[in-house]
């Protein structure tokens, strides 16, 4: 009996304890950061449409601003080939590009890319998973995007990127090139 009467104090202790008042999905998306940027109802033009298609096309669709990338938000239905490792670009909190190639330097990498709310495929000329770690230019219809990571082997690195669409039209981002 003496064991259990610490074990009982301590359960009725808890049990007495104030309950904590239950976050409204308002309330949790204000505490995130995610709230705000769209009126009631629209979408909010820095975030992808959540209910836009998760697979890549091979051309951006048509009259959009092809300089402008948007953050590439749900990429699992993308296809980007064999790959022995990656490079992500990270603008802020933002993935913005995501290139792919093979350790085999005779092979093209690819990379994805969202403009006009549409996952893009793009393709860079041989040179493998070095090339892409060391910057690459990768080619998509209607567009190119340069990537000048600063010099260095380290994991992630500073890098800009510039893409410029056929009419010569250009943007540049700065941001972390990852690399694994």
């Amino acid at each position: 009996m003496r064991r259990l009467l610490p074990i009982a104090i301590f359960a009725l202790a808890a049990c007495s304890q104030p309950s904590a008042e239950q976050e409204s999905a308002d309330d949790f998306a204000d505490r995130i950061g995610q709230q705000g940027g769209a009126a009631p109802g629209q979408l909010d033009p820095s975030q992808p449409d959540p209910n836009a298609p998760n697979v890549a096309q091979a051309a951006p669709p048509a009259n959009v601003d092809l300089t402008t990338l948007q953050q590439l938000g749900d990429v699992g239905g993308v296809n980007l080939g064999p790959r022995e490792g990656g490079c992500t670009l990270m603008v802020g909190e933002q993935e913005m590009l995501i290139a792919v190639g093979m350790k085999e330097p005779t092979l093209p990498g690819k990379a994805v890319v969202r403009v006009g709310n549409t996952l893009v495929m793009a393709d860079s000329g041989p040179g493998g998973l070095a090339a892409i770690k060391a910057g690459t230019t990768f080619s998509g219809e209607g567009f190119k995007i340069q990537v000048s990571p600063a010099a260095g082997q380290a994991q992630s690195r500073l890098a800009k990127v510039s893409v410029t669409d056929a009419a010569g039209k250009s943007q540049s981002y700065s941001g972390n090139w990852i690399c694994a």
